[in-house]
């Protein structure tokens, strides 16, 4: 895959964590329940999350994919 923004070779990899993962428009704590217009993408607080992931190490972005997970929309 290539970058979107500077369109060098993308190594593929995971995003891997605990607890809770979510996309938020701006910074705040994270809920129960994803406000208006937010991705709760993972929330298991018993095991840790994995993610389909490119990186490209240039510029520093990371895309992720997250077609396999059940999400929750605000």
């Amino acid at each position: 895959m290539n970058c979107p923004i500077c369109n060098n070779e993308m190594e593929q990899g995971f995003l891997q964590g605990i607890k809770r993962v979510a996309w938020v428009k701006k910074h705040h704590k994270i809920s129960l329940l994803p406000k208006q217009g937010e991705i709760l993408l993972e929330n298991n607080v018993v095991k840790d999350f994995i993610f389909l992931a490119w990186i490209c190490k240039k510029c520093k972005k990371v895309v992720v994919d997250y077609s396999d997970k059940e999400t929750q929309e605000g």
